[in-house]
């Protein structure tokens, strides 16, 4: 049975939704791991992970994307190429055996604001 939702109803978990990804020519794959992506960069931000210029960076394994989108590898690592073209995105590897910093990026000239 479901419950409608009050003014006092806790809500579950949930992650942001830019506004602006509704206007982008992108799979929606694409869109939700972004938003994906872009909630790890605010959690990055908030604990001061950052490169040697101030640029706020994710570590993100492909194989935990995939697990949490319930998506193969290659479909991840394809809708992260696609981010990447889009310049929502940059990869950066890093030494042998050390994971990929992932730089999360927003467009710009975009209104952030609620539509």
């Amino acid at each position: 049975m479901t419950d409608y939702m009050t003014i006092t109803t806790e809500l579950p978990s949930y992650f942001f939704f830019p506004w602006f990804l509704l206007n982008i020519d992108l799979a929606l794959t694409a869109k939700l791991t972004y938003a994906l992506l872009l909630d790890q960069a605010r959690l990055s931000q908030l604990n001061g992970w950052t490169d040697e210029a101030g640029i706020v960076y994710i570590i993100f394994p492909i194989e935990k994307i995939a697990e949490m989108l319930g998506k193969s590898m290659t479909t991840t690592k394809n809708v992260l190429a696609e981010l990447e073209t889009a310049g929502l995105i940059e990869r950066k590897q890093q030494q042998f055996s050390n994971p990929n910093h992932i730089y999360v990026k927003l467009p710009e000239g975009q209104n952030f604001s609620h539509p």
